[in-house]
């Protein structure tokens, strides 16, 4: 057995480049991957993907609120390990984005941030927060297709990007860090956090 998986192993490190993007044994080595440039939503898909995805994240950021007003305000501002040192910098971090991206997509000026200069309660906080996720729903809500596939510059002046890949970045974004949040909770002493999987979010009734 142990045999075969060595045979396994090597076959896989000495792979050639195929049409269908696989890896070669020479990017394993390097820690690079070759990038196919995946097919790019349209029509009725990619407006009802976007719409989707940014109701999702406004119910996500809900729930996770929800759960975090159970956390005192010393809680919030506990030092943890993390990409952000706390619940509450890990808050801002989700909400400046979502503000920033959102700006972006209008194309109007993110110079007043709210989140940048954040001096308020707890309720505050994920008011801000959460008014931020709604704002840039219900926007999506309204944009056509020619809206979603118009482009914008890049941050770093590198081309220009489609407006439906912000939309989705941002959306993917704010999930990477309602992990972090989940994690730093229950470090924290919160009690169980809510689900906040997709799944879960399609499951629900009339969605």
């Amino acid at each position: 057995m142990l045999l075969h998986i060595m045979l396994g192993v090597q076959a896989l490190l000495t792979m050639a480049v195929m049409p269908n993007g696989r890896i070669t044994g020479e990017d394993m080595k390097n820690n690079t991957r070759t990038h196919m440039q995946p097919a790019e939503p349209t029509g009725d898909d990619l407006t009802t993907m976007m719409r989707r995805y940014t109701a999702y994240n406004h119910w996500a950021n809900q729930q996770l609120a929800d759960w975090l007003r159970t956390a005192s305000e010393e809680d919030l501002h506990r030092e943890i390990e993390s990409s952000f040192s706390s619940l509450q910098e890990t808050v801002l971090h989700i909400w400046s984005a979502e503000y920033l991206w959102l700006q972006i997509v209008k194309d109007e000026s993110a110079e007043n941030n709210p989140a940048k200069h954040f001096n308020g309660s707890k309720e505050d906080l994920l008011k801000g927060w959460l008014q931020a996720s709604e704002n840039f729903n219900n926007h999506v809500q309204t944009m056509s297709l020619e809206d979603l596939q118009a482009k914008r510059p890049k941050s770093r002046g590198e081309g220009y990007t489609a407006i439906a890949d912000m939309i989705h970045h941002c959306m993917n974004h704010s999930t990477y860090h309602r992990g972090q949040l989940i994690t730093m909770g229950r470090q924290a002493g919160l009690g169980s956090p809510p689900r906040t999987d997709f799944i879960y979010y399609v499951g629900l009734p009339g969605e």
